[in-house]
């Protein structure tokens, strides 16, 4: 009786340090543009002028996949930058930062198919881009009074690859296809 619940204490804490170690290396992993930010802007949270919550962004560059943070951003405008932070619980490794509006630089960017979009560079960090909303980078030009530079051109960057609107135009084909399939079939398969 006691060598099975200890075999089981044992088989559980084997199984909870592959699941929290699995966790630890994917949070560790998606926040490499994150980290590599935070070695030029880090710093901690102050009080903003004005807030916005659950916000948009995407962290891209050379090597790495791009990062999404859809609906994880808070972001706050200060006097002279904007400071983001990724709200709990998805915030490992992903400490606040605070970025001079002298330090960005902003252009046209296509890369969420809904809405327009910017791409914003950094000087300190030009390795990593991020692209934001066009209503969040509006919204953070009005909160700067000008000091935000954006200008109304298409990026010098490599922008986003066209084989990714390929790739979901003909998925959503290969579905249509499917459903008229079925409709003519009278959904057997």
């Amino acid at each position: 009786m006691i060598a099975e619940m200890l075999e089981k204490a044992w088989l559980m804490t084997i199984g909870m340090s592959v699941f929290f170690g699995a966790m630890y290396l994917i949070y560790f992993r998606d926040s490499y543009y994150w980290r590599y930010l935070g070695k030029f802007y880090e710093a901690p949270w102050e009080r903003p002028l004005e807030t916005r919550h659950f916000q948009h962004a995407v962290a891209y560059g050379e090597g790495v996949a791009s990062r999404s943070y859809n609906g994880l951003l808070t972001i706050g405008v200060h006097q002279m930058g904007l400071a983001l932070k990724i709200i709990p619980p998805f915030n490992f490794f992903h400490k606040p930062l605070f970025i001079p509006f002298s330090e960005i630089k902003g252009w046209k960017q296509f890369w969420y198919l809904n809405s327009k979009s910017y791409e914003l560079e950094l000087k300190s960090a030009p390795d990593v881009k991020l692209v934001m909303p066009a209503s969040q980078v509006e919204w953070l030009q009005e909160r700067s009074n000008g000091r935000l530079e954006v200008v109304e051109e298409k990026t010098p960057h490599k922008q986003r690859p066209n084989v990714w609107y390929v790739i979901i135009i003909i998925q959503a084909l290969m579905a249509l296809g499917l459903g008229a399939y079925l409709i003519v079939n009278g959904f057997e398969l």
